[in-house]
């Protein structure tokens, strides 16, 4: 059981391929620098999720390991909310395709 863990903790630490690229903005930088220590930008770009929900995620990061600078905080899940929020998710495109609205 513990090899097991230790297993997945080492998975976790190393990405295997480096994912979506991120879309740019002033917090790219830094949102892929404190995110990709332990995985690849899939985790990010593959989750659509509201500010509040980008918030409790950061703090769970936080407390295995990653490093975000408090003056940072703000600006990042601005930048996660923005382009990984809830209404940027397939899902959501598909159903304001269905509706005949614009997604631009």
């Amino acid at each position: 059981m513990l090899l097991f863990a230790a297993i997945q903790f080492a998975a976790a630490q190393a990405p295997s391929a480096p994912g979506k690229p991120l879309p740019p903005g002033p917090m790219q930088a830094k949102v892929k620098a404190a995110c990709t220590q332990c995985h690849n930008t899939s985790r990010i770009t593959e989750q659509h999720m509201t500010r509040q929900q980008w918030s409790d995620q950061l703090e769970k990061m936080e407390g295995l390991g990653a490093v975000i600078a408090d003056a940072d905080r703000s600006a990042m899940l601005n930048y996660l909310t923005k382009n990984f929020g809830p209404g940027k998710g397939t899902a959501a495109k598909n159903a304001v395709k269905k509706s005949g609205q614009s997604t631009d």
